[in-house]
């Protein structure tokens, strides 16, 4: 029964989820609440609460399911703000600096919390072919470095230089700060030696 109970309340959150980004999709599309220039207008809000709560419902249960601490709250803020981002700065009023930074940012985060889930779905599985067990602190850091990756492509990309050598060295650079990571011995093994 208690089974029956779980599985039907992922179904209703699942959906919820769903309906909560199809919804906040629709407002930006459709409705364009983007140029609604009143604050505090009904659609305005409406779009404000459904670009918290799409991602609150798709990534609390992923975080708990996965017990990486604290990535529901980091994936709420980034996919929040990245959307707020999308849907209401004007690119071409704002400066460009900070117009860019504030598009950066919430991108890497919001493609972070992506990887971080299939870096430690990926990473579990691989771990416990091995007998070992995978930390969500890896999974993280290895999150945070692809998705830095990928934002720095898109970076030369738009500098007009992205080429096959320059994505490889950059790929070389967080391949070399992975296993830089990794070989260095966590804090309580160091602590286990003296």
């Amino acid at each position: 029964m208690r089974t029956v109970a779980r599985i039907l309340a992922s179904l209703v959150t699942a959906s919820a989820g769903v309906a909560a980004w199809y919804l906040a999709g629709l407002l930006i599309v459709t409705y364009d609440v983007g140029s609604v220039p009143d604050f505090w207008a009904a659609e305005r809000l409406l779009a404000y609460g459904l670009f918290i709560l799409a991602p609150a419902l798709t990534f609390t249960p992923l975080a708990r399911l996965a017990a990486i601490p604290l990535l529901e709250l980091e994936a709420v803020v980034a996919w929040s703000t990245l959307l707020y981002v999308l849907t209401f700065v004007d690119p071409v009023r704002a400066p460009v600096l900070p117009a860019l930074l504030l598009f950066l940012v919430p991108l890497t985060m919001s493609l972070a919390t992506l990887l971080t889930l299939l870096a430690y779905l990926l990473g579990s599985r691989l771990a416990a072919r091995r007998g070992r067990r995978y930390d969500a602190l890896r999974a993280r850091r290895q999150g945070y470095l692809a998705a830095m990756f990928v934002v720095g492509c898109l970076l030369l990309r738009m500098l007009g230089v992205l080429s096959l050598v320059n994505a490889g060295l950059l790929a070389l650079i967080v391949l070399l700060i992975e296993v830089l990571l990794l070989a260095r011995p966590l804090a309580s093994e160091r602590s286990a030696v003296l």
